[in-house]
């Protein structure tokens, strides 16, 4: 699941033509976050992480699934 999350970052990071570093500052997580979360680190944290989304127009949704509970990323 999170290396599926850091494609989607990236893609949407790529199309604003922001660099990695851009966006960490504008987050206020720094450029390591956004490399670790890019590459699909499982030690983020979630506070960070919806500073990225938010700064990226995205947001995260958990929705329940048939199979349980499951996570959409828009």
């Amino acid at each position: 699941m999170s290396q599926i999350i850091g494609k989607v970052l990236r893609k949407e990071r790529k199309a604003l033509k922001l660099t990695q570093q851009n966006l960490g500052e504008l987050a206020g997580t720094g450029l390591n976050f956004v490399s670790q979360l890019e590459r699909g680190k499982n030690t983020a944290r979630l506070d960070k992480v919806l500073a990225v989304l938010t700064v990226l127009g995205l947001e995260l949704k958990i929705i329940r699934g048939k199979k349980g509970v499951s996570s959409e990323l828009k």
